[in-house]
């Protein structure tokens, strides 16, 4: 009896061991497919190349018309409003032109389009602890290397921005103007400013 019943405690146990042996296999065996899982995942893009998502750059919407840019030929005359010319219509870029600006202060004598700008905005504001008002425009990035090119070329010389067969400023240039804004500024009250800024949106 003593043998018999060590012997089925034997047996007991050895069940016992072969279930729990059983159960460290499929333990086992969840850590090795969870591993060898996450390898696979890891490696599943393995010699694939990845492409980061290139940033996009909005470029701003061209307003109006492109803007004429005119060599001054001559020194502008001082005028009376009533010896301005009458407004020419659209001429040829390729010819020179006769017109006043935004007052009917002068006369400009100017030659033939020298390059066209694409403007992408203009504001008007008032200058701080000034009567005196700003006009400013912003351009595309190749209207702004064009203007580059060519004030750099004509350091000394006038030009004349001209829309709808009027000068609207004609600064002279001192140095090259990189950049992709120019303003529009001096003695400009409330009037003429809004009236260039709204020619500068639109123009025909």
């Amino acid at each position: 009896m003593r043998y018999f019943a060590a012997r089925r405690w034997t047996h007991r146990r050895l069940v016992i061991a072969v279930l729990a042996s059983l159960g460290i296999v499929a333990m086992l065996g969840t850590v090795v497919i969870d591993m060898a899982g996450a390898f696979l995942t890891k490696d599943s893009g393995a010699g694939v190349p990845r492409t980061a998502a290139a940033p996009t750059t909005r470029t701003a919407p061209v307003i109006g018309i492109p803007l004429a840019v005119r060599p001054v030929a001559e020194v502008p005359l001082v005028a009376n409003p009533e010896d301005c010319p009458p407004v020419p219509p659209p001429a040829p870029p390729d010819a020179p032109i006769r017109v006043c600006d935004v007052d009917r202060a002068a006369v400009y004598e100017l030659g033939p389009v020298a390059l066209r700008l694409n403007l992408t905005g203009v504001s008007e504001t008032k200058l701080p602890a000034s009567d005196f008002h700003t006009v400013q425009m912003s351009m595309d990035p190749a209207s702004s290397a064009a203007f580059a090119k060519y004030t750099a070329a004509n350091v000394g010389n006038q030009l004349a921005f001209v829309r709808d067969g009027v000068v609207l400023a004609a600064p002279s240039i001192n140095t090259p103007i990189d950049g992709q804004s120019i303003q529009i500024s001096g003695e400009l009250s409330a009037s003429p400013a809004a009236t260039i800024a709204t020619m500068l949106r639109g123009g025909t």
